[in-house]
Protein backbone atom coordinates (compact mmCIF):
# COMPACT_ATOMS: atom_id res chain seq x y z
CA UNK A 1 0.00 0.00 0.00
CA UNK A 2 1.38 3.44 -1.01
CA UNK A 3 1.22 6.02 1.66
CA UNK A 4 2.62 9.19 1.72
CA UNK A 5 3.11 11.83 4.22
CA UNK A 6 1.68 15.65 4.41
CA UNK A 7 4.88 16.90 2.30
CA UNK A 8 4.19 14.10 -0.08
CA UNK A 9 7.25 11.77 0.96
CA UNK A 10 6.35 8.38 0.34
CA UNK A 11 6.35 6.32 3.55
CA UNK A 12 7.12 2.35 4.27
CA UNK A 13 5.46 -0.28 6.49
CA UNK A 14 2.43 2.00 6.77
CA UNK A 15 -1.40 2.10 6.31
CA UNK A 16 -3.39 5.51 6.42
CA UNK A 17 -3.66 5.40 10.05
CA UNK A 18 -0.16 5.22 10.87
CA UNK A 19 0.41 7.62 8.14
CA UNK A 20 -2.33 10.39 9.63
CA UNK A 21 -0.48 9.52 13.43
CA UNK A 22 2.72 10.59 11.19
CA UNK A 23 1.86 13.47 9.99
CA UNK A 24 0.05 14.53 13.35
CA UNK A 25 3.42 14.02 15.37
CA UNK A 26 5.17 16.37 12.75
CA UNK A 27 2.43 18.87 13.77
CA UNK A 28 2.95 18.48 17.04
CA UNK A 29 6.95 18.41 16.81
CA UNK A 30 7.52 21.45 14.43
CA UNK A 31 4.85 23.50 16.95
CA UNK A 32 5.78 22.24 20.08
CA UNK A 33 2.79 20.83 21.06
CA UNK A 34 1.72 18.77 24.24
CA UNK A 35 0.38 15.81 22.39
CA UNK A 36 4.25 13.99 21.30
CA UNK A 37 3.64 11.38 23.37
CA UNK A 38 1.08 9.75 21.19
CA UNK A 39 3.19 8.77 18.72
CA UNK A 40 4.68 6.46 20.61
CA UNK A 41 1.30 4.11 20.18
CA UNK A 42 1.28 4.68 16.57
CA UNK A 43 5.01 3.14 16.39
CA UNK A 44 4.02 0.65 19.10
CA UNK A 45 1.07 -0.24 16.48
CA UNK A 46 3.28 -0.23 13.62
CA UNK A 47 6.31 -2.63 14.74
CA UNK A 48 6.83 -3.59 10.95
CA UNK A 49 8.21 0.35 10.36
CA UNK A 50 11.68 1.31 11.30
CA UNK A 51 11.01 4.90 10.44
CA UNK A 52 8.06 5.00 12.94
CA UNK A 53 10.01 3.72 15.21
CA UNK A 54 13.15 5.48 14.98
CA UNK A 55 11.08 8.61 15.49
CA UNK A 56 9.93 7.46 18.77
CA UNK A 57 13.37 6.51 19.71
CA UNK A 58 14.78 9.99 18.99
CA UNK A 59 11.78 11.65 21.24
CA UNK A 60 13.06 9.22 23.62
CA UNK A 61 16.73 10.57 23.30
CA UNK A 62 15.65 13.97 23.36
CA UNK A 63 14.52 14.14 26.92
CA UNK A 64 18.37 14.56 27.52
CA UNK A 65 19.00 12.11 30.40
CA UNK A 66 19.44 7.91 30.32
CA UNK A 67 15.87 7.80 31.52
CA UNK A 68 15.69 8.79 27.67
CA UNK A 69 18.27 6.43 26.53
CA UNK A 70 16.81 3.31 28.56
CA UNK A 71 13.28 4.28 26.96
CA UNK A 72 14.23 4.11 23.72
CA UNK A 73 15.86 1.00 23.77
CA UNK A 74 12.60 -1.53 22.43
CA UNK A 75 12.27 1.43 19.74
CA UNK A 76 15.91 1.31 18.57
CA UNK A 77 15.69 -2.70 18.84
CA UNK A 78 12.64 -2.49 15.98
CA UNK A 79 14.22 0.51 14.22
CA UNK A 80 17.48 -1.61 13.27
CA UNK A 81 15.64 -5.11 12.68
CA UNK A 82 13.56 -3.38 9.92
CA UNK A 83 16.05 -1.06 8.64
CA UNK A 84 16.76 -3.18 5.51
CA UNK A 85 13.27 -2.63 4.17
CA UNK A 86 13.33 1.09 4.84
CA UNK A 87 13.14 3.26 2.06
CA UNK A 88 16.40 5.39 1.36
CA UNK A 89 15.18 8.24 3.66
CA UNK A 90 13.50 6.62 6.10
CA UNK A 91 16.92 4.63 6.34
CA UNK A 92 19.09 7.71 6.64
CA UNK A 93 16.88 8.80 9.62
CA UNK A 94 17.29 5.57 11.20
CA UNK A 95 21.21 6.03 10.95
CA UNK A 96 21.02 9.20 12.27
CA UNK A 97 19.31 7.99 15.44
CA UNK A 98 21.65 5.05 15.29
CA UNK A 99 24.22 7.58 15.86
CA UNK A 100 22.38 9.58 18.47
CA UNK A 101 22.00 6.33 20.30
CA UNK A 102 26.02 5.71 20.41
CA UNK A 103 26.37 9.47 21.23
CA UNK A 104 27.86 9.58 18.07
CA UNK A 105 26.05 13.55 17.74
CA UNK A 106 28.34 14.49 14.94
CA UNK A 107 27.49 11.58 12.71
CA UNK A 108 23.98 12.35 13.43
CA UNK A 109 23.84 15.31 12.22
CA UNK A 110 26.23 14.34 8.94
CA UNK A 111 23.32 11.71 8.20
CA UNK A 112 20.39 14.26 8.48
CA UNK A 113 22.47 16.74 6.22
CA UNK A 114 22.43 14.11 3.90
CA UNK A 115 18.52 13.00 4.47
CA UNK A 116 18.33 17.04 3.99
CA UNK A 117 19.88 17.83 0.93
CA UNK A 118 18.52 14.69 -1.11
CA UNK A 119 15.01 15.28 0.40
CA UNK A 120 14.40 19.34 1.52
CA UNK A 121 10.32 18.67 1.72
CA UNK A 122 11.15 16.64 5.06
CA UNK A 123 10.50 19.53 7.38
CA UNK A 124 10.59 17.43 10.36
CA UNK A 125 14.38 15.92 9.31
CA UNK A 126 15.52 19.27 8.91
CA UNK A 127 14.32 20.70 12.22
CA UNK A 128 16.08 17.36 14.15
CA UNK A 129 19.19 18.54 11.92
CA UNK A 130 19.14 21.58 13.78
CA UNK A 131 18.29 20.03 16.71
CA UNK A 132 21.98 18.16 17.11
CA UNK A 133 23.42 21.31 15.33
CA UNK A 134 22.59 23.79 18.44
CA UNK A 135 23.40 20.87 20.86
CA UNK A 136 26.79 20.57 19.21
CA UNK A 137 27.44 24.35 18.43
CA UNK A 138 27.49 24.11 15.06
CA UNK A 139 25.89 27.89 14.17
CA UNK A 140 26.91 26.98 10.67
CA UNK A 141 25.19 24.12 10.26
CA UNK A 142 21.96 25.33 12.17
CA UNK A 143 22.06 27.70 9.31
CA UNK A 144 22.44 25.86 6.63
CA UNK A 145 19.12 23.58 7.95
CA UNK A 146 17.35 26.81 8.16
CA UNK A 147 17.93 27.60 4.40
CA UNK A 148 17.65 24.38 3.43
CA UNK A 149 13.85 24.75 4.40
CA UNK A 150 13.57 27.60 2.39
CA UNK A 151 13.77 25.29 -0.82
CA UNK A 152 10.31 23.69 -0.33
CA UNK A 153 8.94 25.49 2.74
CA UNK A 154 8.96 29.15 2.49
CA UNK A 155 4.88 29.14 3.46
CA UNK A 156 4.14 26.10 5.54
CA UNK A 157 3.28 26.69 9.17
CA UNK A 158 6.27 26.48 11.67
CA UNK A 159 9.35 26.88 8.90
CA UNK A 160 10.15 30.13 9.05
CA UNK A 161 10.97 30.05 12.91
CA UNK A 162 13.38 27.59 11.83
CA UNK A 163 15.07 29.74 9.60
CA UNK A 164 14.95 32.77 12.07
CA UNK A 165 16.29 31.42 14.71
CA UNK A 166 19.22 30.35 12.57
CA UNK A 167 19.62 33.07 11.04
CA UNK A 168 19.81 35.18 14.57
CA UNK A 169 22.75 32.72 15.78
CA UNK A 170 24.48 33.67 13.07
CA UNK A 171 24.32 37.22 14.07
CA UNK A 172 22.40 37.90 11.04
CA UNK A 173 19.26 40.03 13.38
CA UNK A 174 17.58 42.43 11.09
CA UNK A 175 16.46 39.17 8.94
CA UNK A 176 16.10 36.74 12.07
CA UNK A 177 13.34 39.75 13.62
CA UNK A 178 11.83 39.69 10.07
CA UNK A 179 11.63 36.25 9.21
CA UNK A 180 10.12 35.49 12.77
CA UNK A 181 7.57 38.06 12.55
CA UNK A 182 6.73 36.50 9.30
CA UNK A 183 6.23 33.46 11.17
CA UNK A 184 3.83 34.56 13.30
CA UNK A 185 1.84 36.10 10.35
CA UNK A 186 1.89 32.56 9.09
CA UNK A 187 0.62 30.74 12.60
CA UNK A 188 0.33 32.83 15.42
CA UNK A 189 1.26 29.90 17.80
CA UNK A 190 4.63 29.56 16.36
CA UNK A 191 6.62 29.28 19.93
CA UNK A 192 9.40 29.11 18.27
CA UNK A 193 9.27 32.33 15.90
CA UNK A 194 8.38 33.84 18.84
CA UNK A 195 11.41 33.00 20.55
CA UNK A 196 13.61 33.53 18.03
CA UNK A 197 12.35 37.58 18.20
CA UNK A 198 12.96 37.47 21.55
CA UNK A 199 16.54 36.42 21.25
CA UNK A 200 16.82 39.05 18.52
CA UNK A 201 15.70 42.09 21.46
CA UNK A 202 18.22 40.22 23.84
CA UNK A 203 21.16 40.55 21.46
CA UNK A 204 20.07 44.00 20.44
CA UNK A 205 19.80 44.89 24.41
CA UNK A 206 16.27 45.81 24.00
CA UNK A 207 14.77 44.37 27.12
CA UNK A 208 11.51 46.26 26.83
CA UNK A 209 9.94 45.22 23.62
CA UNK A 210 11.26 41.72 24.79
CA UNK A 211 9.14 42.17 28.02
CA UNK A 212 6.28 43.07 25.68
CA UNK A 213 6.65 40.84 22.84
CA UNK A 214 6.70 37.91 25.28
CA UNK A 215 4.30 39.49 26.94
CA UNK A 216 1.88 39.50 23.81
CA UNK A 217 2.63 36.14 23.09
CA UNK A 218 2.48 34.16 26.29
CA UNK A 219 -1.62 33.17 25.85
CA UNK A 220 -0.15 31.12 23.33
CA UNK A 221 1.72 28.68 25.19
CA UNK A 222 -0.51 27.43 27.78
CA UNK A 223 -1.19 24.39 25.08
CA UNK A 224 2.10 23.94 24.36
CA UNK A 225 4.66 21.19 25.69
CA UNK A 226 6.90 22.28 29.00
CA UNK A 227 10.26 22.47 27.23
CA UNK A 228 8.95 25.99 25.11
CA UNK A 229 6.72 27.04 27.90
CA UNK A 230 9.37 26.96 30.39
CA UNK A 231 11.42 28.30 27.72
CA UNK A 232 9.94 31.00 26.25
CA UNK A 233 8.92 32.20 30.23
CA UNK A 234 12.41 32.04 30.97
CA UNK A 235 13.46 34.99 28.77
CA UNK A 236 10.90 36.49 29.77
CA UNK A 237 12.55 36.53 33.35
CA UNK A 238 15.71 37.13 31.54
CA UNK A 239 13.93 40.77 30.32
CA UNK A 240 12.64 41.49 33.73
CA UNK A 241 16.49 41.34 34.64
CA UNK A 242 17.23 43.75 31.81
CA UNK A 243 14.96 46.22 33.10
CA UNK A 244 16.15 45.74 36.74
CA UNK A 245 12.95 43.82 37.83
CA UNK A 246 15.05 41.13 39.81
CA UNK A 247 11.59 40.41 42.05
CA UNK A 248 9.90 40.08 38.70
CA UNK A 249 11.82 37.60 37.99
CA UNK A 250 11.77 35.56 40.89
CA UNK A 251 8.16 35.18 40.74
CA UNK A 252 7.79 34.21 37.21
CA UNK A 253 10.55 31.40 38.14
CA UNK A 254 8.67 30.82 40.97
CA UNK A 255 5.40 30.42 39.11
CA UNK A 256 6.53 29.10 35.73
CA UNK A 257 10.39 27.87 35.56
CA UNK A 258 10.41 25.65 38.27
CA UNK A 259 8.04 22.58 39.02
CA UNK A 260 6.36 21.37 35.73
CA UNK A 261 8.60 18.94 35.07
CA UNK A 262 11.46 18.54 37.49
CA UNK A 263 12.93 15.26 36.35
CA UNK A 264 13.16 17.46 32.98
CA UNK A 265 16.88 18.11 32.48
CA UNK A 266 15.76 21.65 30.33
CA UNK A 267 13.67 22.64 33.40
CA UNK A 268 16.71 21.93 35.39
CA UNK A 269 18.99 23.77 33.01
CA UNK A 270 16.82 26.87 32.84
CA UNK A 271 16.11 26.81 36.35
CA UNK A 272 19.54 26.58 37.45
CA UNK A 273 20.54 29.54 35.16
CA UNK A 274 17.93 31.80 36.49
CA UNK A 275 18.80 31.25 39.87
CA UNK A 276 22.47 31.72 39.28
CA UNK A 277 21.31 35.23 37.25
CA UNK A 278 19.28 36.41 40.29
CA UNK A 279 22.51 35.45 42.96
CA UNK A 280 24.76 37.11 40.74
CA UNK A 281 22.61 40.58 41.05
CA UNK A 282 22.33 40.36 45.07
CA UNK A 283 19.09 38.73 45.13
CA UNK A 284 18.26 35.88 48.05
CA UNK A 285 17.01 32.96 46.49
CA UNK A 286 16.33 31.16 50.22
CA UNK A 287 16.05 27.47 49.38
CA UNK A 288 15.65 26.92 45.96
CA UNK A 289 18.70 25.31 45.36
CA UNK A 290 18.14 22.65 47.12
CA UNK A 291 15.41 20.86 44.92
CA UNK A 292 17.19 21.67 42.13
CA UNK A 293 20.55 20.30 43.59
CA UNK A 294 18.31 17.03 44.12
CA UNK A 295 17.72 16.55 40.65
CA UNK A 296 21.48 17.25 39.52
CA UNK A 297 22.64 15.02 42.10
CA UNK A 298 20.72 12.06 39.90
CA UNK A 299 22.72 13.31 36.74
CA UNK A 300 25.84 12.39 38.24
CA UNK A 301 26.68 9.56 36.18
CA UNK A 302 25.54 10.62 32.89
CA UNK A 303 27.32 12.50 31.06
CA UNK A 304 25.80 13.34 28.12
CA UNK A 305 26.03 16.78 26.69
CA UNK A 306 28.63 19.77 28.43
CA UNK A 307 26.61 22.41 28.27
CA UNK A 308 24.03 20.06 30.78
CA UNK A 309 26.56 19.29 32.76
CA UNK A 310 27.73 22.95 33.40
CA UNK A 311 23.85 23.88 34.88
CA UNK A 312 24.42 20.45 36.76
CA UNK A 313 27.29 21.95 38.55
CA UNK A 314 25.97 25.48 39.34
CA UNK A 315 23.01 23.53 41.55
CA UNK A 316 25.61 21.62 43.17
CA UNK A 317 27.69 23.86 43.79
CA UNK A 318 24.75 26.03 45.15
CA UNK A 319 22.76 23.65 46.53
CA UNK A 320 24.74 20.55 46.93
CA UNK A 321 26.61 18.90 49.82
CA UNK A 322 30.26 20.04 50.60
CA UNK A 323 33.01 18.32 47.96
CA UNK A 324 29.69 17.56 46.04
CA UNK A 325 30.27 20.22 43.28
CA UNK A 326 34.15 19.83 43.10
CA UNK A 327 33.38 15.53 42.98
CA UNK A 328 31.02 16.02 39.56
CA UNK A 329 33.03 18.51 38.05
CA UNK A 330 36.28 15.94 38.42
CA UNK A 331 34.34 13.20 37.11
CA UNK A 332 33.59 14.95 33.95
CA UNK A 333 34.92 13.98 31.05
CA UNK A 334 38.17 15.74 29.39
CA UNK A 335 38.59 14.42 25.92
CA UNK A 336 37.59 16.35 23.07
CA UNK A 337 37.33 20.10 22.68
CA UNK A 338 34.12 21.14 23.85
CA UNK A 339 34.37 18.67 27.07
CA UNK A 340 37.82 20.39 27.77
CA UNK A 341 36.19 23.97 27.25
CA UNK A 342 33.29 23.17 29.23
CA UNK A 343 35.76 21.73 32.41
CA UNK A 344 37.64 24.73 32.05
CA UNK A 345 34.60 27.05 32.36
CA UNK A 346 33.23 24.86 35.07
CA UNK A 347 36.43 25.49 37.22
CA UNK A 348 35.91 29.19 36.77
CA UNK A 349 31.89 29.27 38.08
CA UNK A 350 32.97 26.68 40.89
CA UNK A 351 35.93 29.01 41.76
CA UNK A 352 33.42 31.99 41.90
CA UNK A 353 30.78 29.77 43.98
CA UNK A 354 33.41 29.44 46.24
CA UNK A 355 34.46 33.18 46.35
CA UNK A 356 37.68 33.12 44.78
CA UNK A 357 37.25 35.50 41.67
CA UNK A 358 40.56 36.31 40.80
CA UNK A 359 40.57 31.92 40.01
CA UNK A 360 37.19 32.20 38.70
CA UNK A 361 37.91 35.15 35.84
CA UNK A 362 41.42 33.49 34.65
CA UNK A 363 39.40 30.43 33.91
CA UNK A 364 36.42 31.73 32.46
CA UNK A 365 38.66 33.96 30.61
CA UNK A 366 40.66 31.68 28.99
CA UNK A 367 37.63 29.36 27.91
CA UNK A 368 35.26 32.54 26.88
CA UNK A 369 36.70 32.04 23.07
CA UNK A 370 35.57 28.81 22.53
CA UNK A 371 32.95 28.29 24.65
CA UNK A 372 30.20 28.28 21.81
CA UNK A 373 31.23 24.48 21.21
CA UNK A 374 29.69 23.23 24.04
CA UNK A 375 26.33 24.67 22.94
CA UNK A 376 23.27 26.30 24.02
CA UNK A 377 22.25 29.81 22.57
CA UNK A 378 24.28 33.50 22.82
CA UNK A 379 21.70 33.90 25.77
CA UNK A 380 22.11 31.01 27.89
CA UNK A 381 25.99 31.10 27.40
CA UNK A 382 26.12 34.59 28.59
CA UNK A 383 25.86 33.45 32.17
CA UNK A 384 29.29 32.56 31.71
CA UNK A 385 29.63 35.66 30.62
CA UNK A 386 28.21 37.63 33.66
CA UNK A 387 29.68 35.45 36.19
CA UNK A 388 33.04 36.80 34.70
CA UNK A 389 31.97 40.51 34.64
CA UNK A 390 31.21 40.00 38.47
CA UNK A 391 34.09 38.25 39.27
CA UNK A 392 36.77 41.12 37.88
CA UNK A 393 35.13 44.09 37.51
CA UNK A 394 36.66 47.12 35.09
CA UNK A 395 39.18 48.82 37.16
CA UNK A 396 39.10 52.42 37.24
CA UNK A 397 40.91 54.13 34.61
CA UNK A 398 44.04 55.47 35.24
CA UNK A 399 44.82 58.91 36.20
CA UNK A 400 46.88 60.88 33.30
CA UNK A 401 50.26 61.96 33.95
CA UNK A 402 50.79 65.11 34.91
Amino acid sequence: MSVRDAYDLPMSAADDAVGAGYDAYVREFLSYGSKLRALFEIADAAPQSAFLNAHAAALHLAFEGAEGWAAALPYLERMSSRRGSALAREALFCDAVAAWARRDFAAALAALDELTVRWPADLCAIKWGQYHAFNLGDQAALLRFGERARLVHEETPYAQGMIAFALEQNHRLAEAEEAGMRAVEIALDDAWAQHAVAHVYETERRPRDGARWLDHCAHTWEKKGVFIRDHNWWHAALFRLGLGRPEEALAIYDARLWGAWPEFPQEQIGAASMLWRLELRGVDVGARWKPLAAQARGRANEHLFPFHDLHYLLALARGGEPGEARAFLKSMPREGGAWSIAALAGEGMLHYARGEPTEAASCLAAAAPRLSCIGGSHAQRHLFAETMAAAAPARPARASSP
